[in-house]
């Protein structure tokens, strides 16, 4: 009998131990991906601090009653139940184990200390282990579910549940517009409808290499929550196995960066419709807490009637009062506040804005360097102020004016950091039509071409990949559904998307 017991107790503890060794297995990978770290001397999970929203509970939309309370308003507390469990009566309760344990014969006559410490399991960690059931909420997590199970038998394949309504398989695809970091953007032909989309197909693989789960996972996030005619908007969102699925508004016209390596500059017309474009985005942003965080022209594209449209809601955020550690961006658009590691709001897209003003207008970005830190020290060195000796032919005092003020390095002093109104009050706007300009009754001044879209998608080109080892080892890892549940709730149809005000 006490053979028996002995050989019972070894065979538990081998399996725990060989439980820990394989979820050790997928530590490896999620230490990659940046979503987790380990804490080497005992065998639990610890979750970094997300800064993005849950998926199931997205941040509120509303609008600030001022700009001074945005602070207050727009402060989030995301959060999920955490409920790991590692060894195999993890569904019974602490009182029903105990009671099993009395209510055995055996339970009693054999000392399991010795057998910890002859297969080297610290009682700290069995201690750990022994708490099935216990749920604890971790803060800013953008994983709103139960992780109920972390650690799967390796020959799991299970695929990430799939809207049968829509998959691959209900669109045509015409051709690639254009090749990005992690994958093709597609023009393709939604089957039923007949309509014309874009659809970037995203490789998670490459996703996991470059770390940028988190970034792909938030801009499906916010794109689902928001509508507007100045931005592109997502229609449908989905996944297989091997890659993400990202549907959203055709716009064929190219990006800025495009157009104004063809035209080096452009006139004041062409500026002020582009700018009024992205204001009227930029204010509907605002409005709901979401700061974009990286305006530049390579993020504003062109419709096929020559409307600019906001992309690229990668590294956008809600607003909160303390994100000064948040210093993602373009070094040579990015206010001095994110640079210098401070507390940011809104200003910083009014700042790019003027950037981008100033870049149209001279050919040249403000602040130049090869760095970062020559940027940084730039910004320190000098503030813009443009005089009238400096302006191009063709463009006004007024023009000069407002970059001045958008450019302010405090952004106490900025344009624009007592409200959106602010802006528009400025004289460089005075008598513009707004209305018509959203409702796009306005005859744009870029007139394209269909040869002008061809030149475009010739000249995209795919990045070079350095990480190609990392990727196919990241492709095999996405055969076990640990890996998968990274990009669990992705799936978006149009039907959820909420109903925004119109101007």
């Amino acid at each position: 009998m006490v053979s028996q017991v002995l050989s019972t107790n070894i065979y538990q503890f081998s399996e725990m131990r060989n439980s820990i060794c394989q979820r050790n297995l997928v530590q490896n990978f999620v230490i990659d991906s940046g979503v987790y770290r380990a804490n080497a001397n005992q065998s639990i999970l610890i979750t970094r601090q997300s800064r993005l929203p849950s998926f199931k509970n997205p941040p509120p939309i509303s609008t600030p009653s001022s700009p001074k309370e945005q602070k207050k308003m727009w402060k989030t507390n995301f959060g999920f139940q955490n409920d790991i469990s590692f060894i195999s009566n993890r569904d019974r309760s602490p009182d029903q184990q105990s009671q099993k344990k009395s209510n055995s014969p055996q339970s009693n006559s054999i000392t399991r200390k010795p057998f910890q410490l002859q297969l080297g399991i610290d009682q700290q960690m069995l201690n750990q282990h022994s708490k099935s059931r216990e749920r604890r909420p971790l803060r800013n997590s953008i994983y709103s579910r139960p992780t109920s199970r972390l650690i799967e038998d390796s020959r799991t394949t299970r695929m990430p549940s799939t809207d049968p309504e829509i998959n691959k398989n209900n669109f045509k695809y015409h051709y690639v517009l254009g090749k990005g970091g992690f994958g093709k953007v597609w023009r393709v032909e939604l089957v039923k409808s007949k309509k014309l989309y874009a659809m970037k197909e995203m490789s998670k693989a490459k996703i996991m290499a470059k770390k940028s789960v988190n970034s792909v996972m938030n801009e499906r996030i916010l794109l689902s929550q928001l509508k507007h005619p100045f931005i592109a908007n997502i229609h449908y969102a989905f996944q297989d196995r091997e890659h993400l699925y990202l549907v959203m508004d055709l716009l064929s016209g190219g990006d800025l960066r495009f157009h104004i390596g063809r035209m080096r500059r452009f006139s004041e017309q062409h500026t002020k419709f582009i700018i009024c474009s992205i204001l009227l985005a930029l204010e509907y942003l605002h409005q709901n807490g979401i700061i974009h965080r990286d305006i530049k022209p390579e993020n504003i594209v062109l419709d096929r009637n020559g409307y600019p449209r906001l992309t690229d809601f990668g590294i956008a955020r809600v607003i909160k009062s303390d994100n000064a550690q948040e210093t993602s961006g373009t070094p040579g658009y990015m206010a001095p506040e994110v640079m210098f590691r401070q507390n940011h709001s809104v200003g910083v897209d009014h700042f790019a804005l003027g950037v981008m003003i100033y870049e149209f207008m001279m050919g040249k970005r403000p602040y130049l360097g090869k760095s970062r830190k020559d940027i940084r020290d730039a910004i320190i060195a000098k503030q813009i102020q443009l005089k009238k000796s400096d302006l191009p032919l063709g463009w006004t005092l007024e023009a000069a004016d407002l970059i001045n003020q958008l450019l302010q390095r405090k952004p106490q002093s900025r344009l624009g950091f007592n409200g959106t109104q602010e802006i528009y009050a400025h004289q460089w706007f005075a008598g513009f039509p707004w209305k018509g300009l959203y409702e796009k009754q306005l005859a744009s001044p870029f007139k394209l071409s269909k040869s002008c879209e061809e030149n475009y998608i010739r000249e995209i080109s795919s990045e070079h990949d350095s990480l190609d080892q990392q990727i196919q080892e990241n492709s095999i890892l996405l055969r076990q559904e640990t890996v998968q549940n990274l990009f669990q709730n992705y799936t978006y149809m149009k039907e959820q998307q909420v109903t925004i005000k119109r101007f």
